[in-house]
């Protein structure tokens, strides 16, 4: 692993990850709250002997440590500093050698707090041109610390163009931002989510960027036209293949439905006596 300012990470990542064909796995983990610095892990094949014997993590294993990590560094004053200066460097110490499916194997109970009734953990992820990475950062900082966005952290990813797909998150090379942050579970909580959200989405379009579609909808109908263009093709695809909108969820709720309902209305003559 290598730390360094966000700013070299453009041309770090271009010069030793995109196109090694010894890289296996790479992430970029971006520290809150400065947004400045970034810690890049590379795994790497290689014919060292292992050090880590298990080809998967062990099951039944205790995660009462990691989530005491994620709960200091979401609500100690001073938490996430110390995830940069303590907990990391003890983290990455060394250079262990170890299966893939070693450390692909992580268990999602790592992440789930003792009791989501007050707070949650939550995911969003930004799509980025890779040549825009630059100019997206200080926006996206910008936002966070506007409104003061409880992040744990923002991974840093990276997406090969996707051409072919209706509603691609990645119609051109992209770097993948990918936030974990806490919330909270009441109204108001949700509320101040949706408005940094959709500050954030007006930033990520700014830069010709997109957003990923199966976490919270907040974005408006206009934003999510533009950052998915093709949508009315797949709205009509949908409609051909399934015309009772059986096969549904938010995502259809909020931006398909009031579509397919206003469709219906114009081909219902009834409904057109009514607004006449």
């Amino acid at each position: 692993n290598e730390r360094m300012p966000i700013t070299r990470y453009n041309t770090y990542f271009k010069q030793n990850v995109r196109d090694s064909s010894k890289v296996v796995f790479h992430n970029g983990d971006i520290y809150p709250p400065a947004y400045e610095r970034v810690n890049a892990v590379t795994w790497s094949e290689t014919s060292d002997p292992v050090t880590v014997p298990e080809h998967i993590m062990p099951e039944g294993r205790s995660y009462r440590l990691d989530r005491f990590v994620y709960g200091m560094m979401s609500e100690w004053p001073f938490g996430k500093r110390i995830r940069e200066h303590v907990v990391d460097p003890l983290l990455f110490r060394g250079t262990p050698v170890e299966w893939r499916n070693y450390e692909a194997s992580y268990d999602v109970r790592e992440l789930e707090p003792a009791s989501r009734e007050k707070s949650t953990y939550v995911l969003e992820e930004y799509f980025i041109p890779v040549e825009q990475f630059d100019a997206f950062v200080p926006k996206m900082r910008a936002v966070f610390q506007k409104h003061r966005v409880n992040v744990i952290n923002v991974s840093i990813r990276h997406a090969k163009a996707d051409t072919m797909t209706l509603l691609s998150w990645a119609p051109r090379e992209a770097f993948a931002f990918v936030v974990y942050y806490k919330q909270g579970t009441t109204a108001l909580d949700r509320r101040e989510v949706g408005a940094w959200t959709r500050e954030m989405t007006d930033s990520i379009l700014s830069v010709g960027g997109t957003y990923y579609l199966p976490y919270q909808p907040w974005a408006t109908d206009a934003q999510f036209l533009r950052a998915y263009p093709r949508a009315p093709e797949f709205f009509a695809l949908k409609r051909r293949l399934d015309p009772t909108n059986k096969f549904r969820n938010t995502l259809w709720d909020k931006y398909y439905l009031p579509r397919l309902d206003a469709s219906r209305a114009d081909l219902d003559p009834r409904t057109r006596d009514r607004i006449d």
